[in-house]
């Protein structure tokens, strides 16, 4: 069966016909998809309409390869069917996706970047240009590309876009005659007229005239735009401009192009720069092409070169050189437009890489630099990129260094260092000169040749170097510009080319005549090749055109002025590359232009025989020499490059070429000679030019390889032709830089001994053995220490000796640098400074030679800078010998050493220079350079300047070592070494760090003088030290006593290696001041930071460290065992640590850690306490102290330190609450516990390990002290032993007797009697180790020997008579001071005085003294006073006889010791008082008036109640005791209203009082006893009165009862009922008070008495009324009752009402309950409180209304004054401060809601405050 296939379906090799691929299928799915993004587009759903469009254009028909579809759209374009919409669907999915890209970037326009707008917009172009590719005809699609073209700068685009829409051709005649012409209003062809517009002004844009000169532009011109278009100007308005200024104007562009095309920019005015522009301009000849060597002009050059500085060179520019050098412009950058022209604009920039050398082959290839390509972003190699980081960082480190006038010094301050020197160094004989000589003045003459005799003649051209500075002398100190490497010396050698003098021509200027010849070559006309050879002939050729061509014989030398460049000057490197390059390039050229001279000569030779030699003639004949000469260099470059190795077979051949080339010239050069007169035997005159060419001829036969004989044989005759005759000098020819006799000989000298430095040669290479090479080069460099072998090889070393006495510097460094290298190979690391100092010894013997005073100012200037950076390498490099190891300076003989000191204070000359020229700049006396290169040089010579002064300084050192320069050459001790040495640094130091230059060089100086100090550890120079460590740490010590200058240095950080070092120092500096005084010299400061370096033990890293802190743990944690105790104070204690070693042990065997326990812990100890201490300082201290501890657990200061926080944590938490002393007891027992601890082992190892010294014994004497006090102080309240308790110790015991496992006690208690005989030893041991003089010993250990006299437990001890105890007082009382900070001290008297009185009248009876007392009358008055005249209160007081007299003489004393206490701080004499008048006088009121005293203190502070002598928290138990006293004497005087506010003040103050709650209790019952007094209520009253009253009885008299206690209006017969009423609300505030504090059982009995009596009271006096009552009704008209009114008399049943309330569950109440009493009670109480009450003030009191104490005038029964006027009740802490919601808790569950805080009385008044501190 037949098969057809459709002309239309497109073959699909990968579908097997299952798939309809037609593309009308395909363009139908295409259009399906675009019409689906269209919609989705203009829905504004953007996101789904970008996925739309990336659908579309992922269908076949865009996934066509390109080749394919434009044949497609072809073949469409010529089919008319349907299946031409192909174009049409491509050219509308383009379109459109642009469009819609467009609305997306006009969402976001705002938030993006400029990069990424260009990105898109430069998409959205790209698919306008695909869509116009598919249909031309759309003009707007054209204006909108031509918009987006100018946002892209793109103006040849969008002038392309503009054109479009006017061609006619490509969009159609009628294309926009359609919407957009109804839109404007009809105008024809309005797409036109926008695109005309457009065009006219991009045109004057970019400045095409000839374009705007078309008529169709013109009618435009003067046209205005109207409104209706000008919104049509931009089809996407929202798109951002260019500025006009960012468009290229064409003038201008085709100007550059027409002008540029034939110009050279050369980039500098120098013959360098403008050769190396010319060799750009030239093709290389290599026979290939290269795009690169392809100039992008040809024909006529015209040579452009910057302007002169000088007004001459203004001048005498050429109208050319003007002209070219205004219109020259930059090269357009590739990524920018240019305007559409016949051409394209180039232009090309002369190479800037001045230090490349050409090898001279005629094939080689130019870097891409010769051409003038920007390299800006290609690849640097590594010594590139290093060298610019290099820069970078130098240029940085001197535009850091500060230059202020603080900087500036005077000339006395200068002189200092140099006299120091001078003083120093006498004895060696070496002297620094002065600063003056070195010193550079305004007015200073530059060096010159007139100086060239001056011994110091390189200082002078160091100053001219200064003060001429440019860029090439920094190119040869910072990068080696012109500076021979080792490789070039070696090579030199070998190639005969090491020359033994230096030049003695000047440099060559820059531009030395370049002006005139640019001017005359640009006046030629000459092509490139052309200019390059006339630039040749201008630099080689000696110019004759000023001179008229003479016919005389020009055989005479010419004078200077008349010689060429090429032996006037000196030339740069890289001129001379450049010379060798063009004379290489255009060696035919001058070939044929001599030959032709060649044939002039001749011809006119022939024509007259007479003809002389020209001038003229003369000047090409030394022209012709002078390139041979260069080609000779070229040869000589070529073998030096290649050595002895194996050459390439390309080298071979260019290397024979040119031996052929020098061959060729040299026959040249001698026909040309052989045209010269000569004498009558027929011989040339032997001038410098023909002893040049005979020279040259030598070089030419060596070259050859002829034998060694025959080379001596021509040196020979020429010695013998030179012999007598001027040097010449060729300053620019490497192989013959001299024509003299002397060079000859050095040239047969070398000769003779090539084989030999061929033998040094091969043993310096790698892969020999250095042995050899040190055996060979020892032999040479140190003839004396090496003995010849025979009588040639003596005879040979002299020979080489002798050359080498005549070479270079150069060439000696480089055989020492290869004796260097070998003893590095072999690891003589010793003997490697001593090569090192040789070579300085060379370099700067250079400097003082006669070579260098004869060479020109222009080459010394070259050899100074060089030498200085070749020693700049060189001195690091011996620094680092030096400090890897001090002992290679043994390896220096005595001359060798002096030698190399004498070297540095050479080199040191010039530096000094350079700063005393900083100095002059600073003062603006003379101006430095502003150039880069200069500043990278200052950071270079001052770092110099500092390391060649520390390696001055070891050199000295190691002189003073061995004794030179002293007497006997003796060496020196070490004081007076250590003394000269430092004083050298401080000098050292003043003269540096003003400059700011000690910072430099890593602190390398810093580094020296800080090891050096701290290895002498002198004090004699401390305040350098402290400067020096100031500079290096910026740690400022000792600022209390020293002043520092600023020296601007960088600081370093501080290593653990360096505080190491500084440690000591730093110590020995804290141990000469006070605590409080480190920190504000700055040395607390460097203490921290010194503990942040080194760290602290850390026991987790250290076994033996852990181990330590383990069992000191369990030793704090353990019992107070007194059998230890005992041990303790026999030495005998100790617990089981081992000795810790390392870095901690020695850290903290310094003391490092233990005086920042000290530190921390001196303001904790000397500061007056207004405030809580801080917990953190204090823990601070403490884990300070177990740092040392645990490092030195025998440290016995630790321990008692450690004991001493431990102490004072203890005491903070007593001094500020008595809550820890009431509440967490646990918590200070345990404190106190390891205070006592710690003191026990610090009293054993006292006793085992201090010394003897006094400040130690002091130490001691001060520990005993404070271990008896703590002792003393845990055995009395508030503490009361409970340290000494075992009972939270109890342990595991077996039993022997067969009970089993049992727990026990490890050890007995620690009894009072043995604690007080404990602390009396240690008083006493403090005593015998230098505690005489403190007089609380003495006052404590009466206070012992008191308590121990005082108890009757037999302990078996010394028993105390009272005599012993006063005697032990009055020793107190004699060493005490009178008064401290102008304040009597009372304690010593006080006690001895109480103390008297006891024993004389007996012991009081007091809370706390529960034995039985001792025999009273122990101590008779007369004895007393006699003790008693010990104190100074006593005077002018006469002795007692009796009893009698003795209890006022002590009143009086007391007096007068209470009348001196103006702070009225001091308690216990008050309190004496008011024992003695109760208990000895019976005056209860006078005790009761004495107490009041204590509490009506006007301070509002705490500082009453602490006495400076009084232990802490001591004072919460005396404030107990004494309330307990004065509530006594209330209660005894029946002072009702002060026990009311005592207990108020009582009750509130719970934080403030030992043990509160029973002194609220004996308050409490003190207070309940007077009210019970006061109202004469029996106990259980209740009971009789409520027996026998029913419960209705009792509810209708108690209501009376309340209604009655409620009226204002009482009959004048209850006045006892008030008081009883007043006493019931007394009663039920005193309940409330107590609010559940204790139990309420006494005061509610108290309570329902009083009520049951007011019950009495009222009830009987209300029966009396009502039976008055009963009588007026029965009898009205009696007289009594129309006299006087009555009540009306109640209806009803009386108490009927409350009758019906008594009925509880059915059942009938009979008796009244005590809650019933209470509840009445507490009733009337609170609706007598109701009302707003008055406060009337009675003695100072608040009290309430109503009350007895204002109804009855204060007076109570008995007569008794209720409130004395001088009496005032006890304010503790918290009078003012808001009640808490415990002070309201409830009474009863009944009323508790309805109870609240008695708020209404008034704050006690600061008069009546008691303050409770220590």
């Amino acid at each position: 069966m037949s098969t057809w296939t459709a002309l239309n379906i497109v073959p699909d090799s990968d579908s097997e016909g299952e798939v309809d691929n037609t593309e009308e299928i395909q363009i139908e799915e295409a259009l399906k998809l675009y019409q689906r993004a269209l919609k989705l587009h203009g829905d504004g759903e953007l996101e789904e309409a970008k996925k739309a469009y990336e659908d579309l254009f992922k269908s076949e028909i865009f996934q066509r390869d390109t080749a394919d579809l434009e044949e497609d759209l072809e073949e469409h374009s010529r089919d008319r069917t349907a299946a031409s919409s192909l174009p049409l669907a491509h050219y509308l999915a383009f379109k459109n996706r642009g469009r819609f890209n467009l609305d997306r970037l006009k969402n976001r326009i705002g938030s993006i970047t400029q990069d990424d707008l260009q990105e898109e917009v430069s998409q959205t172009l790209g698919w306008f240009s695909t869509a116009l590719c598919r249909d031309a005809g759309d003009p707007s699609l054209w204006r909108e590309a031509a918009q987006l073209a100018s946002v892209l700068r793109s103006e040849r685009l969008a002038r392309f876009a503009l054109e479009s829409v006017l061609d006619h051709s490509t969009v159609g005649v009628d294309a926009s005659r359609d919407i957009l012409s109804l839109v404007s209003g009809g105008v024809p062809n309005p797409e036109d007229h926008v695109s005309l517009v457009q065009l006219r002004k991009m045109l004057e844009q970019l400045g095409d005239t000839d374009s705007l000169e078309n008529p169709v532009i013109q009618q435009y011109r003067k046209k205005k735009v109207g409104n209706m278009f000008k919104k049509l100007m931009k089809p996407y308005p929202w798109l951002p401009t260019p500025p006009p200024d960012n468009h290229k104007h064409l003038l201008e562009d085709i100007d550059n192009f027409s002008k540029s095309g034939d110009s050279i920019q050369v980039d500098s005015r120098s013959w360098t720069s403008v050769g190396k522009a010319l060799l750009a301009q030239i093709p290389q000849d290599d026979g290939t092409f290269d795009a690169e060597d392809v100039p992008a002009t040809s024909g006529i050059i015209n040579i452009v070169i910057p302007p002169g500085d000088s007004d001459q060179d203004s001048r005498d520019t050429t109208p050319d050189e003007e002209s070219a050098t205004a219109k020259s412009e930059p090269p357009v950058a590739d990524d920018t437009d240019v305007p559409m022209a016949d051409g394209t604009v180039a232009s090309l920039i002369a190479s800037n890489d001045s230090d490349r050398r050409r090898s001279g082959s005629g094939n080689r290839k130019r870097k891409s630099t010769s051409m003038g390509v920007d390299t800006a972003g290609s690849r640097l190699s590594k010594r590139q990129r290093d060298k610019k980081e290099a820069d970078a960082a130098a240029a940085a480190a001197a535009a850091s260094t500060p230059e202020s006038k603080a900087k500036i010094r005077n000339e006395a301050a200068d002189e200092k260092l140099f006299n120091t020197i001078d003083d120093l160094f006498s004895p060696f004989g070496l002297t620094l000169g002065t600063a003056e000589s070195l010193r550079i003045s305004a007015t200073a003459e530059e060096g010159d040749a007139s100086m060239a005799g001056k011994k110091d003649l390189y200082i002078e051209d160091f100053k001219a170097l200064l003060q001429q500075w440019d860029d090439k002398k920094g190119n040869v100190i910072l990068y080696g510009d012109g500076i021979q490497s080792t490789a070039e010396i070696a090579q030199s050698m070998r190639f005969m080319e090491l020359e033994a003098s230096a030049t003695t021509k000047p440099a060559l200027p820059d531009d030395e005549g370049l002006r005139r010849w640019v001017k005359d070559v640009n006046s030629q006309s000459l092509s490139a090749e052309e200019a390059a050879v006339e630039w040749l002939k201008a630099l080689t050729r000696r110019d004759t055109s000023s001179r008229k061509t003479s016919k005389r014989n020009c055989s005479k030398s010419k004078s200077s002025s008349e010689q060429s460049l090429w032996i006037k000057y000196q030339w740069p490197d890289a001129l001379r590359n450049a010379v060798m390059d063009v004379a290489d390039i255009s060696e035919d050229t001058l070939w044929e232009r001599f030959k032709d001279i060649e044939g002039d000569i001749n011809d006119r030779m022939e024509l007259d025989p007479e003809a002389v030699f020209t001038d003229d003639n003369y000047a090409d004949l030394e022209w012709a020499e002078t390139l041979l000469e260069v080609y000779l260099d070229d040869v000589a470059t070529i073998e030096r490059a290649q050595g002895d190795g194996d050459k390439a077979v390309d080298v071979v051949d260019e290397l024979e070429t040119k031996k052929e080339r020098i061959s060729r010239w040299g026959c040249l050069v001698g026909d040309l000679m052989n045209f010269r007169s000569r004498d009558n035997e027929g011989s040339l005159e032997e001038d410098p030019l023909t002893l040049r060419f005979l020279w040259a001829k030598v070089l030419i036969i060596g070259f050859r390889d002829p034998s060694r004989e025959d080379r001596l044989a021509f040196f020979a005759d020429l010695q013998e032709s030179l012999a007598g005759r001027p040097v010449v000098e060729l300053p620019n020819s490497h192989i013959m830089p001299e024509v003299s006799a002397s060079m000859a000989e050095r040239e047969i000298s070398k000769l003779k001994t090539a084989s030999f430095f061929n033998t040094i040669f091969a043993t310096s290479d790698a892969n020999k053995d250095p042995e050899d090479t040190i055996d060979i080069l020892e032999a040479v460099l140190k003839p004396g220490e090496v003995i010849p072998y025979d009588d040639e090889e003596d005879r040979m070393l002299k020979e080489i000796g002798h050359f080498l006495d005549g070479s270079t510097a150069m060439f000696k460094l480089y055989l020492w640098g290869n004796l260097k290298t070998a003893y590095t190979a072999t690891g003589q690391n010793s003997r490697i400074l001593s090569c090192t100092m040789k070579c300085i010894h060379i370099l700067m013997a250079e400097l003082t030679c006669r070579n260098y005073m004869d060479s020109s100012q222009d080459h010394r200037g070259f050899v100074l800078l060089r030498a200085l950076r070749i020693l700049d390498g060189m001195i690091v490099n011996a620094l680092k010998s030096i400090q890897s190891d001090r002992k290679c300076l043994d390896e220096l003989t005595n001359d060798e050493a002096l030698d190399a000191l004498s070297s540095m204070l050479k080199l040191l000359r010039p530096l000094h220079c350079f700063a005393l020229w900083e100095g002059s700049v600073l003062k603006a006396e003379v101006k430095a350079s502003d150039l880069h290169s200069y500043r990278l040089v200052q950071v270079k010579f001052r770092e110099l300047l500092v390391r060649s002064w520390v390696t001055v300084y070891y050199l000295f050192a190691d002189l003073l070592k061995r004794g030179l320069g002293s007497e006997g050459r003796q060496p020196m001790d070490e004081e007076e070494q250590s003394v000269k040495l430092m004083g050298f640094l401080r000098d050292l130091h003043e003269e540096l760090g003003p400059r700011h230059y000690c910072k430099l060089a890593n602190h390398v100086f810093l580094k020296l003088m800080f090891d050096e100090f701290v290895r002498f550890d002198s004090r004699d120079f401390e305040s350098e030290f402290l400067q020096c460590i100031r500079c290096r740490f910026h740690l400022v010590l000792c600022s209390d006593q020293w002043h520092f200058d600023d020296h601007k240095t960088d600081p370093e950080p501080l290593t653990k290696g360096i505080g190491m070092k500084l440690l000591d120092f730093v110590l020995a500096l804290a141990a000469d001041k006070k605590p409080h005084q480190l920190a504000k010299s700055g040395i607390g400061m460097a203490l921290d930071k010194l503990v942040d370096v080194v760290g602290v033990p850390k026991r987790a890293a250290h076994g033996k460290i852990f181990h330590n802190d383990a069992v000191i743990n369990q030793y704090w944690k353990s019992s107070i065992n007194p059998l230890r105790l005992y041990d303790s104070l026999r030495g005998g204690l100790s617990i089981s640590t081992l000795q810790v070693s390392g870095e901690y042990k020695e850290i903290a065997s310094k003391g490092l850690y233990s005086l920042q326990g000290k530190i921390a812990m001196h303001p904790l100890k000397s500061s007056k306490r207004n405030a809580p201490l801080r917990p953190e300082d204090m823990k601070t201290a403490l884990d300070y102290f177990k740092h040392d501890l645990v490092c030195k657990p025998e440290s016995w200061e630790t321990w008692y330190r450690i004991a001493q926080m431990n102490e004072m944590m203890m005491e903070e938490e007593m001094t500020w609450t008595a809550d820890a002393v009431n509440s967490e007891r646990p918590k200070l027992v345990e404190l106190e516990r390891i205070s006592i601890l710690s003191y026990m082992m610090a009293t054993s190892c006292a006793i085992q390990d201090a010394d003897s010294s006094p400040e130690t014994l002091k130490c001691v004497a001060e520990m005993f002290t404070d271990f008896g006090y703590r002792i003393y102080s845990a055995s009395r309240p508030p503490m009361a032993r409970e340290s000494f308790w075992v009972d939270d110790f109890e342990r595991r015991y077996s039993g022997t007797r067969g009970e089993g496992m049992y727990t026990g006690r490890p050890h007995s208690e620690l009894s009072e009697e043995a604690a007080w005989r404990t602390a009396l030893q240690l008083f006493q041991n403090a005593i015998d180790r230098g505690g005489d003089d403190n007089w609380k010993n003495y006052y404590m250990m009466g206070k012992c020997m008191n308590k121990l006299y005082n108890s009757q437990a037999d302990f078996g001890g010394e028993k105390f008579t009272p005599e012993q105890v006063l005697d032990k007082y009055a020793e107190a009382v004699t060493r005490c001071p009178d008064k401290v900070n102008n304040e009597y001290i009372f304690e010593p008297h006080h006690k001895l005085i109480s103390s008297a009185i006891k024993f004389v009248l007996g012991p009081f009876s007091t809370k706390e003294n529960k034995s039985p007392p001792p025999p009273e009358a122990t101590l008779t008055p007369q004895r007393a006073c006699e003790i008693l005249d010990a104190s100074h209160f006593t005077k002018k007081i006469p002795h007692a006889t009796d009893r009698d007299s003795f209890i006022k003489y002590s009143i009086e004393v007391i007096k007068k010791m209470k009348a001196l206490d103006k702070s009225r701080w001091h308690h216990r004499m008050t309190n004496r008082l008011a024992n003695i008048y109760e208990q000895h006088c019976s005056d209860i009121p006078a005790a009761k008036a004495e107490m009041s005293t204590l509490f009506s203190s006007k301070s509002g502070t705490l500082n009453i109640w602490k006495p400076d002598n009084e232990r802490r928290g001591r004072h919460y138990y005396y404030a107990s005791n004494y309330i307990y006293f004065y509530a006594r004497l209330c209660e005894q005087t029946q002072d009702r209203a002060t026990l009311e506010l005592l207990a108020k003040r009582v009750r509130k103050n719970a934080n403030g009082l030992f043990r509160h709650s029973d002194v609220w209790t004996s308050v409490y019952q003190a207070y309940m006893r007077t009210l019970r007094k006061y109202g004469s209520i029996p106990h259980n009253h209740d009971e009789e009165v409520f027996t026998n009253v029913s419960i209705d009885e009792f509810a209708i008299y108690s209501a009376k009862l309340d209604a009655w206690c409620v009226s204002t209006t009482k009959p004048s017969t209850t006045t006892r009922a008030v008081k009883i009423l007043d006493l019931l609300r007394e009663v039920f505030e005193l309940r409330k008070l107590n609010a559940a504090l204790i139990k309420t059982a006494a005061i509610e009995d108290l309570l329902i008495d009083v009520y049951a009596r007011l019950y009495e009271e009222v009830v009987s006096e209300l029966r009396k009324l009502e039976e008055i009552k009963k009588e007026k009704a029965a009898n009205p008209m009696n007289l009594k009752n129309l006299m006087f009114d009555s009540p009306p008399v109640e209806k009803g049943k009386p108490g009927g009402e409350i009758e019906s309330q008594v009925q509880i569950f059915g059942k009938k109440i009979t008796k009244v309950s005590r809650r019933e009493l209470i509840s009445k009670a507490s009733g009337i109480c609170k609706e007598l409180s109701a009302p707003v009450q008055q406060t009337t003030a009675t003695s100072g009191l608040n009290v309430r209304p109503n009350s007895t104490i204002v109804a009855s005038a204060g007076s109570a029964p008995g007569g008794q004054t209720l409130l004395s006027s001088n009496i005032h009740p006890m304010v503790l802490l918290g009078a003012s401060r808001p009640r808490s919601p415990e002070d309201r808790m409830q009474v009863d569950q009944e009323d508790g809601d309805d109870e609240q805080t008695d708020d209404d009385d008034e704050p006690v008044t600061s008069s009546t405050r008691m303050e409770i501190d220590d």
